[in-house]
């Protein structure tokens, strides 16, 4: 009698768990259905989503771009909402991202092409907010969604932009190539929020000198694995990251004495985007200076 009764328990529960998971499967595959058509916000992530995917970065990391130094990680704002805007040179900067913000949740944009197969799935349990840039609409949805993502978040809700849209290589900083989205969706959202968006500078650059290798990565070359690292398209030797002071949108006009010291943005966009692509470059020069430095990471 008690074998059928824990037979019976053993099934009940069995059932039960796989209707969970069967929908979850549901809820989550709608989910991402969402994403790819660009111009939605997911679900905050999830405290263990978070833990995942940072793991994996931190290893892609480690295996693809080398060490990752970051100098200025106390600059970040101890509180409230904000915008995490770094340089976007590399496929490895989501590494980079990872080592600067933890497994703290955040909201990133990222390309509608870059959330196809199983990559949806891990952008919509990880706060992707994708891009259809092909059309003016599609730009809108993205915008719209980005501003729903940082305004109605929480109390310290952070949203990733990277304000070029597109990688630059090269790490030549060239103001054309930054657009003045970023700045009016901090306006927009301190005037929503009433309360200020902090928008956060990094600088970065990555080492591209096998000189430079760790002893991991000789061991790897020495081994004739010469593509484990090419997962990128070409090989890192390591990156530096350097977070600059950050910049404070207020819901109202900003004060002038706080613009001249180099603490607040102006309201017009172009304008503050000419101060955000002018601290950029400084922390640039930075990165690089640090990169040089010897021994390495010092």
């Amino acid at each position: 009698m008690q074998d059928v009764f824990f037979c019976i328990c053993l099934a009940l529960f069995l059932w039960m768990l796989v209707s969970a998971a069967r929908g979850r499967i549901e809820f989550w595959s709608a989910e991402v259905l969402k994403v790819r058509g660009g111009g939605y916000v997911p679900p905050e992530p999830y405290f263990l989503t978070n833990l995942l995917c940072r793991s994996v970065c931190y290893t892609l990391g480690f295996l693809e771009v080398g060490p990752i130094k970051i100098v200025g990680k106390d600059r970040l704002p101890k509180s409230g909402p904000r915008i995490i805007a770094p340089f976007h040179i590399d496929a490895g900067d989501a590494s980079i991202v990872s080592s600067l913000i933890g497994i703290s949740p955040m909201y990133y944009l990222i390309r509608t092409t870059e959330v196809l197969g199983f990559r949806g799935w891990i952008g919509a349990m990880t706060g992707a907010i994708a891009v259809d840039e092909e059309t003016q609409e599609g730009r809108t949805r993205a915008f719209k969604a980005a501003v729903a993502a940082l305004s109605s978040g929480g109390p310290d809700a952070q949203l990733v932009i990277f304000p070029q849209g597109q990688l630059v290589p090269d790490e030549v900083i060239r103001r054309r190539d930054f657009k003045s989205g970023t700045m009016t969706i901090a306006k927009i959202c301190a005037r929503k929020r009433k309360e200020p968006i902090w928008i956060v500078p990094v600088g970065v650059h990555y080492k591209t000198d096998p000189a430079e290798s760790t002893l991991f990565q000789k061991a790897i070359q020495g081994l004739g694995f010469k593509r484990f690292r090419n997962l990128f398209g070409h090989q890192n030797y390591g990156a530096f990251a350097v977070v600059g002071k950050p910049f404070k949108v207020t819901p109202k006009a900003p004060d002038l004495e706080e613009i001249a010291r180099g603490l607040a943005l102006e309201d017009d966009a172009e304008k503050a985007t000419d101060m955000y692509v002018r601290r950029l470059a400084l922390l640039q020069k930075s990165a690089l200076k640090h990169s040089n430095q010897k021994p390495y990471g010092r």
